[in-house]
């Protein structure tokens, strides 16, 4: 497997402007890391993606027994460009089993967020990975590719209850991604805005806006997030009447729900 360019081809790219990239980028090496003595020493990594049920137990025992010892194996596994896709998926669902424990290792899987077949896997190991995440997966929100955009807002989502959070960077966060150019990123900012209820006065306008967007599961999620904040949207009610009258029989339902527990006391 091609693994992501060398150091001289990071700073290459910093000088034409890759800043954040760099800012993640973890030093990368040609051939196996030093941190680990042989291929041998990450063969436990390989099985947390067995087809054989018994093993991938057994690798999950072990990085829960190794804790913080196997940080520096997952790290090594994430710089070497010859790892193979299954020992790079072991890493990250490594990071994802230990956490916090695994911040360290935060740089490593943020450098592969944005490569292809690695992003929902690295998306989801750093929203467990404690509150350090927040930068690299808000990186993620200024990529091209929309699947990164938005399974790094979905992580930043899950990392707000999960690290925890403060909401109001994060809220900030969901409201811009509304108007980001593709559907699912902004289906997904409507649910999330919906999950937290947080800072109504500037969420509940948003998600009103959102109401009338194009595509017809925002204009769901954003009824049905509206619902989830109480007095604070019943403001709302009027436009969810209207939505309540959408073609859309998903996007009707949900507004006429959202109304009911709006009026309720």
């Amino acid at each position: 497997m091609k693994r992501l360019l060398g150091a001289a081809a990071v700073v290459a790219a910093v000088a034409a402007g890759a800043w954040a990239y760099l800012q993640y980028a973890p030093a990368r090496s040609q051939g196996t890391s030093p941190l680990v003595r042989s291929n041998d020493d990450l063969r436990w990594l390989d099985r947390l993606y067995s087809r054989n049920p018994g093993e991938v137990e057994a690798a999950t025992r072990e990085v829960a027994k190794r804790g913080a010892a196997a940080v520096p194996a997952i790290q090594s596994a994430l710089r070497d460009p010859q790892s193979e896709a299954e020992r790079l998926k072991g890493a990250l669902k490594a990071c994802t089993i230990l956490g916090k424990t695994a911040a360290p290792a935060i740089p490593e899987v943020a450098f592969v967020l944005t490569e292809p077949g690695l992003t929902a896997e690295a998306a989801i190991a750093l929203s467990n990975m404690g509150p350090d995440a927040f930068e690299p997966l808000r990186d993620g929100l200024r990529n091209d590719d929309p699947m990164v955009r938005r399974e790094s807002l979905r992580s930043i989502g899950k990392l707000t209850e999960r690290a925890p959070l403060a909401p109001g960077p994060v809220v900030t966060v969901l409201i811009q991604s509304l108007r980001d150019a593709d559907d699912g990123v902004r289906t997904v900012a409507a649910t999330y805005l919906g999950i937290l209820h947080a800072a109504p006065e500037q969420s509940v306008p948003a998600l009103v806006t959102a109401l009338s967007d194009t595509n017809a599961e925002v204009r769901r999620e954003s009824a049905t997030a509206l619902g989830s904040f109480g007095p604070a949207a019943v403001p709302a009610i009027p436009v969810l009447r209207k939505v309540s009258l959408d073609k859309n029989e998903d996007v009707a339902r949900e507004a006429g729900r959202a109304i009911v527990k709006l009026q309720q006391k």
